[in-house]
């Protein structure tokens, strides 16, 4: 193993990281910029590797591009991996659902994903989000990989710009609901 990456610093995104480095002697937690310096640097037990954003690491027949999605869905380390030679989203906590669903799904991810925002409030409801994801499905990928729920297999892009316009709709509603 040479690479451990994840969409940001919290438990159930690394909280095993440095049991895999301690496993794995070449390996290297590699990360956005604001992780490793808000958070990497200080707890993985060897030097991180910055990644910028859009770059683009070979892994032996597979390419791996890094990029930064600060508070999308949440958390202002938070980046999403996209595996270009498979088209395949490494979406993290975007698209999070409950239930022990089958490992990969043709079936709606955004309404569970919806509702389980409605039971967690775990995004940074702001006015990067929908832009974020629309600049996601920009991307076209065959595959959304998810971290809390099935993975989809479906009309990819047509979920991301989905998921964007709930948030959209989202915003816009939380905005008229504040004081003038």
């Amino acid at each position: 193993m040479r690479w451990i990456t994840f969409g940001h610093y919290e438990a159930d995104e690394c909280g095993a990281m440095n049991e895999w480095l301690a496993v794995a002697p070449n390996a290297q937690v590699a990360h956005g910029m604001t992780g490793c310096l808000v958070s990497l640097n200080d707890m993985a037990n060897r030097p991180t590797r910055v990644l910028a954003n859009g770059e683009v690491i070979d892994i032996g027949g597979k390419r791996i591009r890094y990029i930064d999605t600060p508070h999308v869905p949440h958390g202002w380390d938070a980046g999403v991996i996209y595996e270009e030679t498979t088209r395949t989203l490494f979406c993290g906590d975007l698209f999070t659902h409950f239930g022990n669903g089958p490992g990969i799904t043709e079936h709606d991810i955004v309404g569970p994903a919806l509702a389980a925002e409605d039971i967690f409030y775990d995004t940074g409801l702001g006015p990067s989000i929908a832009p974020t994801v629309r600049r996601l499905a920009d991307l076209a990928p065959c595959t959304l990989a998810l971290m809390h729920g099935s993975s989809y297999v479906g009309d990819t892009v047509a979920a991301l710009h989905d998921l964007a316009d709930a948030y959209d709709r989202r915003l816009r509603a939380a905005m008229a609901e504040m004081p003038a």
